[in-house]
C-alpha cells in the first residue's frame, strides 16, 4: 500500500493556512504597537483610551511587578486626580531622558488654582523628589496587569525582537505561500491530461457574444472603481494619521514648556516665601 503524503493532505493544508492566517494577524498587532509607540510623543500608544506599560522597577509591589504588563486608563490634561489613585506621569532623571512612572497620589496640592500631586511607589520609603504637575499625567492604572507579559513586549520594540516577531514569520508565511504555488504547478504537469474528443466549436449568434463582451468590460470597470476607491481611502487614513501625530507631537511640546514654566514659577514662589520668612525672623529678632 503506497504510504500518503501529508503534504497531499487537504486537512494539513487547511490547519497550515489558518496557522499562517494567525501569525501573520499577530506580526501585524505587534508591528502596529511598535510602529504608534515610537511615533508617539510619550512613547505611549494610546488605543481607544487606555493604554499598556511594561513595569520597569519593584516600586509598586505588591501591586505589580517587574516584567508585568498593565493596562492604564487615559485621561486628558484638566482630569483631576485624588488620593490614592494610581497615575502613570512622564518624569525626567538626571540627564533629563524622559521615562514614564506609575506611583500612588499620597497628597494633591493647589497652590493659586496650580494644581500638583506628590507621589510615593508603595515599596518606596520616601515620597518622589518632584511634584508632579497635571500636564504630565497621562492617566491611572486601571488594576488590570498580566504577569511577564511586558517582557515580551520590550523585548518586541528591540532589533532581535523585530526580526524574530514581524520580519521571519512574514518570510515563513511567504515561503510557505510559494512552496504551496510551485507544488501545486508540478502536481498539475504530473496529473494526466484528459482526453478530449473533438467536438465541432459551437457558434454564439452575434447578439450573444457581444452581450459577453458588455458584461466582460463592465465587470473589469467596476474592479478599477472599487481599486481607486480603496487607494483613495488608504490616502486618506494616512494624511489623517499624518495629521493627528503632528498634533499630538505640537501639544506634548506645548505641555512640556507650560510644565517647565510653571515649576519654574512654583520655584521663584518657594523662594521668595523663603526669602520673606527669613525677613519676618530678622525683624523679630530686632
Amino acid at each position: 500500500m503506497k504510504k500518503k503524503n501529508i503534504l497531499d493532505n487537504r486537512i494539513f493544508h487547511i490547519a497550515m493556512n489558518v496557522l499562517s492566517s494567525i501569525i501573520l494577524i499577530f506580526s501585524i498587532v505587534v508591528c502596529a504597537m511598535v510602529i504608534i509607540s515610537t511615533k508617539s510623543s510619550t512613547g505611549v500608544a494610546n488605543l481607544g483610551g487606555y493604554s499598556f506599560l511594561s513595569v520597569q522597577s519593584d516600586s509598586m509591589e505588591d501591586i505589580f511587578f517587574p516584567g508585568d504588563l498593565i493596562m492604564i486608563k487615559r485621561y486628558n490634561k484638566t482630569h483631576q486626580y485624588k488620593e490614592d489613585d494610581i497615575i502613570s506621569f512622564i518624569a525626567y532623571d538626571n540627564t533629563g531622558s524622559m521615562y514614564i512612572n506609575t506611583h500612588r497620589v499620597i497628597k494633591v496640592k493647589n497652590t493659586n488654582g496650580y494644581i500638583s500631586y506628590v507621589t510615593k511607589g508603595d515599596n518606596a520609603d520616601e515620597p518622589d523628589r518632584k511634584e508632579v504637575p497635571s500636564s504630565r499625567i497621562l492617566g491611572t492604572y486601571t488594576g488590570k496587569r498580566v504577569s511577564n507579559l511586558g517582557k515580551f513586549f520590550d523585548f518586541a520594540e528591540t532589533s532581535q525582537g523585530v526580526l524574530l516577531l514581524i520580519v521571519l514569520p512574514a518570510a515563513l508565511i511567504v515561503i510557505w505561500q510559494l512552496f504551496g504555488y510551485l507544488r501545486s504547478l508540478a502536481l498539475e504537469k504530473k496529473s494526466p491530461q484528459p482526453v478530449y474528443q473533438s467536438v465541432q466549436p459551437r457558434s454564439y449568434p452575434p447578439a450573444a457574444q457581444s452581450d459577453r463582451d458588455a458584461i466582460i468590460r463592465e465587470y473589469l470597470r467596476q474592479q478599477q472603481e472599487e481599486e481607486a476607491r480603496k487607494q483613495q481611502i488608504i490616502e486618506e487614513y494616512l494624511q489623517k494619521q499624518k495629521e493627528l501625530e503632528q498634533a499630538e507631537k505640537e501639544k506634548a511640546e506645548e505641555a512640556k514648556i507650560k510644565a517647565i514654566i510653571a515649576e519654574f514659577l512654583a520655584q521663584q514662589k518657594a523662594a521668595e516665601e523663603e526669602k520673606e520668612q527669613q525677613g519676618n525672623d530678622n525683624n523679630d529678632q530686632v
